[in-house]
């Protein structure tokens, strides 16, 4: 059977997604034990470690889809939505609490955030936009790694000692052997996530781009949207829900949830100059329009998000925020039917 034919690309994305679930899932875990031993707050473990640990599934897929693949439009497909899957995610973590999730998180430090989420959002959108006349591969890294980077040194820096409500201390006391052994581990864990990544991007690649019976494709666009990136997000809704569930840590599921966005971000821009190995030009001058349908629903579903969390002090503040949790399912789902019909 040719390695291009529907089934075997399936059976790629399939093996690919699951060794991304089974690596992934545990990736948060190993990543927790880590930071615990330094005495990092909750907060900080999802803002600045379980955000860039849960990004490895979109930074393999990037990467396979760059380099391997060529199929730029199949990786922004993922980041962004891998970010709008995971931001739509937050419906879950609502029904969870008792009370409302986006009034139990810290206010001052997700608004922030979250304004620096759309900020690079509407970056990603403007390089879409303009994209075709960007043929330097140093433009995009400038604009997205650079202020991205900034944020995260800031951010870890000022508040790495900062506590959260919890710390992780008891979660590494309870790790058996060194930290030798952990670090070996989430390595494993990294290497197994990264192979899944290009198992992804080469399946992804084959099922969009077959056609179906009266020559219809699914399209990069559409496949990297909702296929690829459903199954990258998986480590990040994995480790927000249980953050939640099983610890009550909302800061840890939230700063997982916006971190990994930022860190998705970055992974395309950094990313994007390395399609010039194949096709002596940046991801941005061959990336399709279509994308920015996807972008326009990141950026108001993080909208959606900062209301939420500004609203607390709102004498309406609960039925605000649930609403705006609410609405980011209907803008999600749209978002993919428009997406879908523009491929």
């Amino acid at each position: 059977m040719p390695l291009d034919s529907l089934p075997m690309s399936v059976a790629f994305f399939v093996v690919g997604a699951a060794a991304i679930w089974l690596g992934g899932g545990r990736l948060p875990e190993t990543g927790n034990n880590l930071a615990g031993k330094l005495g990092i707050s909750a907060t900080a473990i999802g803002l600045f470690v379980l955000s860039i640990v849960t990004s490895l599934p979109e930074l393999s897929v990037t990467l396979a889809a760059m380099l391997k693949e060529g199929a730029p439009d199949l990786a922004f497909g993922n980041i962004i939505g891998s970010n709008n899957f995971n931001i739509t995610s937050i419906v879950i973590l609502e029904l969870l609490v008792a009370g409302t999730f986006l009034h139990n998180v810290d206010r001052a430090r997700y608004a922030r955030t979250c304004v620096y989420l759309l900020i690079l959002t509407g970056i990603a959108g403007l390089g879409v936009l303009v994209g075709p006349r960007m043929s330097s591969p140093v433009l995009p890294v400038l604009l997205f790694s650079v202020p991205i980077v900034a944020i995260f040194l800031h951010d870890s820096l000022t508040h790495r000692k900062v506590q959260g409500k919890r710390t992780a201390d008891a979660d590494a006391r309870d790790v058996r052997g060194g930290t030798g052994g952990v670090v070996l581990r989430f390595l494993l864990l990294s290497v197994v996530v990264v192979v899944g990544g290009f198992a992804i991007a080469k399946g992804a690649n084959g099922i969009a781009s077959y056609e179906f019976p009266g020559g219809m494709t699914l399209g990069h666009t559409f496949v990297g949207t909702l296929l690829v990136a459903v199954a990258t997000s998986m480590p990040e809704v994995s480790v927000a829900y249980a953050a939640v569930k099983r610890a009550g840590l909302e800061d840890m599921a939230m700063g997982t949830i916006l971190g990994s966005n930022m860190v998705n971000i970055l992974v395309f821009a950094v990313g994007a100059p390395l399609l010039a190995f194949r096709f002596s030009q940046s991801a941005w001058a061959v990336i399709s329009v279509s994308n920015l349908l996807s972008v326009a629903a990141a950026l108001l579903l993080t909208l959606f998000v900062l209301v939420g969390i500004l609203s607390r002090s709102h004498r309406a503040g609960k039925t605000i925020a649930r609403s705006m949790v609410f609405l980011a399912v209907p803008v999600y789902l749209i978002a993919l039917f428009l997406v879908y019909r523009s491929a």
